[in-house]
Formats: structure tokens, C-alpha cells, sequence
């Protein structure tokens, strides 16, 4: 484990109290004044994103990527959309295979190459396409899994992300499985893989949930995301945590999101959840200065100084409005930093007319910095 890092900023409270002293100093003490820490981006829902055709009809969102070109794409149905910056779809196709039986196309990412990768989860398997769908690779064997120490079988993956540097291809293999495997993106040969706290994967290790211990396996890696300086973020959805790792494997550290609630009969947790950590994504600058996570048992989007993993705000919240959300499962940033968010199927929400609605199912722009006129 690698030392947690230094905290970017000093406070600024003292400063005039220093100043009164100044005369009484030599003049090799003045130094100039620390600037102050930046202010997290401000977001705001985008009522015109996406320009949904008539005969266009969501199921749960559970993939959405944007790529290069600030196009993002979302799954669907076994459908995967491409739709504009603007919000116009360009293109959909069938993600399901040639006898359709890939079955829950989850998971996004377009890589350098301009390849899409998904997932057939209840399938097991880990998938490439072109950009216009045509299917390039399988990793995996439909319908088996081995465990999570199979070198050659999936086990319900969830989220991909593929490196540029070296066509790594990382994926978060977690809703079976409990751990982070690593392919060559080419060829679909096996590299490596880990569990939590870069230790083996083991499938037999049980929680004690009345022990304040956190616990030594993954439990549903759900989302994954690479930095630029090296680093693998992953969302260990059940556990509410964030696992950094190095490309490697290595542990780096971690972040709880929130506390897990206790069993049934244990006293509450104040601010617990359930599920919190679902998906990943960095606003685009070069020190991608914020991690931006999907809680998708709060229905809330959380900042993250990304230097020290410090909380710094959240927005959002449960509801069918704009701006709102039900079950943010996963999440992409485009290269402008706006957020997008794929919407599963979320809470009950009771209207003031008395009606039940429930949120969920669409995929929702949040734009940074508000909506420009």
C-alpha cells in the first residue's frame, strides 16, 4: 500500500493575522498566498437531452459511454443507441447475438479504437463490436462460469474499461465473481486478475456483519474506471466503497461511500445503505481533479476529490423530474465534463395527484455548469 497524498491546498484563515506581523519578520518569510481550493463543477438536468424518436421505448438503462467524438451511447432492451451531441440518435442495433441469445447486454465503453465493449451478463460473457455492431470477439463460453479464480470463464460481468496505452482490457467481473480480470484487448488472452485489496479471490469467505471489519473480498464490482497516472478505480457496489489499485493489482487504498446498514435486530446506522457504489467517471481536465460516483441506493451522484477521495458534494435525488434520478447505474462523462447517467429501474414515487410512478428507465444528461441559453 502506497502512502495516502499529501492534501493539495492550506487553509487561507490565517493569513491576515500574519500579515499584522509582517514588519517584525525578514523579509525571506513572505511568501505569496496559497491559491484557493477550486469549487466542484456545478450540474444541471438537460430537458432536451436526449431527443427521444416516437417510436423509441426505454427499458432499463444499464450501459451508457460517451467516446471522442461526445457521442454517448446506451443499452437498452439488447439494444445499443448511439445518439449525438445534440442528443439525436444515430444509430441502434442488436446486441443479442445471431441466435439472440445473449441475454442482458450491460455495460459500456468505447475504446481508443473505436470499438465498443459490453456485456452479455446472464450469459457470462465479455463482448467487442464495431461501431456499426458488427461482433469482432468473445471473451468467456455462453452459459459457464468457474468461479472467481477461472482463468477462461466469466462469472456475470458488469462494467469494462480498456486502457490506450496497451489495449489492456479490465473488467469488473462481480455480479458472479469477485474480482478485476485483465485481457489483451486484440486477442482475448488472459493477463491477470485480483480481488479486494489485491489479494486472491475467495468464493467461500462469508462476512461477519456484526464485526466493524470491513470485508476482505469484493462484493459485486460493479463499476471500473482507469486514470491517467496509472490507477484502477473500482466500485465495490455491495460493500458502498471505492478500491483503488494500481494497473498491476496492487492495493492503493479506499474510500467507504457510506456505512453499511446493520443486520435486522442490530441497532441502526445512521446514513447507511445498502448498494451505494455503482459506477465511475472523472471530470475530463488533466489531473481529472473529481471522481463523480453513481449511488444508485440513494439516487444521488457523489463528488469525490479525486487527490485524497474526500466527499465534497452530491446532487440529485430520487424522482421521474429532470435533474432527478431513479437507480443511477451507471455513468459516463463526455469530454466537455458533462455527466451522463443510464437510469435502471428505480423507487415508487408518489405524485401530488396520488398517483404511483416509477422512476427509472431513461438515460439523462446532466450538463456542467447549468443548461447555456
Amino acid at each position: 500500500m502506497i502512502a495516502s497524498p499529501k492534501p493539495l491546498y492550506l487553509a487561507l484563515a490565517l493569513l491576515p493575522l500574519l500579515g499584522a506581523c509582517a514588519a517584525d519578520e525578514p523579509e525571506a518569510s513572505e511568501a505569496p498566498a496559497t491559491a484557493a481550493a477550486p469549487a466542484p463543477p456545478i450540474f444541471e438536468g438537460d430537458p432536451a437531452w436526449p431527443n427521444v424518436p416516437a417510436d423509441h421505448e426505454w427499458g432499463q438503462v444499464i450501459g451508457i459511454a460517451a467516446d471522442s467524438r461526445g457521442h454517448v451511447w446506451t443499452s437498452s432492451r439488447s439494444q445499443i443507441q448511439e445518439w449525438d451531441p445534440q442528443g439525436n440518435l444515430v444509430q441502434s442495433w442488436d446486441a443479442s447475438g445471431p441466435d439472440g441469445n445473449w441475454r442482458v447486454i450491460h455495460g459500456l465503453f468505447i475504446d481508443h479504437n473505436d470499438f465498443v465493449w459490453t456485456n452479455a451478463r446472464e450469459s457470462n460473457l465479455t463482448l467487442k463490436f464495431t461501431r456499426e455492431g458488427q461482433h469482432v470477439l468473445t471473451i468467456g463460453r455462453l452459459d459457464e462460469t468457474g468461479g472467481s479464480n477461472d482463468t477462461s470463464l466469466m462469472g456475470r460481468p458488469a462494467e469494462i474499461w480498456v486502457d490506450p496505452a496497451d489495449n489492456e482490457v479490465f473488467v469488473a467481473d462481480g455480479y458472479g465473481n469477485r474480482r478485476v480480470i485483465v485481457f489483451n484487448g486484440e486477442t482475448g488472452e488472459y493477463l491477470r486478475h485480483w480481488g479486494a485489496y489485491g489479494e486472491v479471490p475467495d468464493d467461500e469467505y462469508e462476512r461477519d456483519l456484526t464485526s466493524p471489519e470491513p470485508s476482505r473480498q469484493l462484493r459485486t464490482p460493479h463499476g471500473i474506471v482507469g486514470s491517467r497516472d496509472g490507477l484502477i478505480y473500482v466500485a465495490d457496489r455491495a460493500n458502498n466503497r471505492i478500491q483503488v489499485f494500481r494497473q498491476s493489482g496492487e492495493f492503493v487504498t479506499e474510500k467507504v461511500l457510506r456505512p453499511l446498514c446493520a443486520p435486522e435486530g442490530q441497532p441502526a446506522v445512521p446514513g447507511c445503505a445498502r448498494e451505494a457504489a455503482f459506477s465511475l467517471g472523472f471530470s475530463p481536465d488533466a489531473e481529472q481533479t473529481w471522481l463523480y460516483v453513481a449511488d444508485g441506493g440513494s439516487h444521488v451522484i457523489v463528488v469525490l476529490r479525486r487527490s485524497d477521495l474526500e466527499k465534497v458534494a452530491e446532487f440529485a435525488g430520487p424522482g421521474t423530474g429532470v435533474g432527478q434520478l431513479g437507480r443511477p447505474h451507471n455513468l459516463a462523462v463526455d469530454p466537455q465534463g458533462n455527466i451522463f447517467v443510464a437510469e435502471a429501474a428505480g423507487p415508487w414515487i408518489h405524485t401530488a395527484a396520488g398517483d404511483s410512478v416509477q422512476a427509472g428507465f431513461r438515460a439523462q444528461k446532466f450538463a456542467v455548469g447549468g443548461i447555456q441559453p
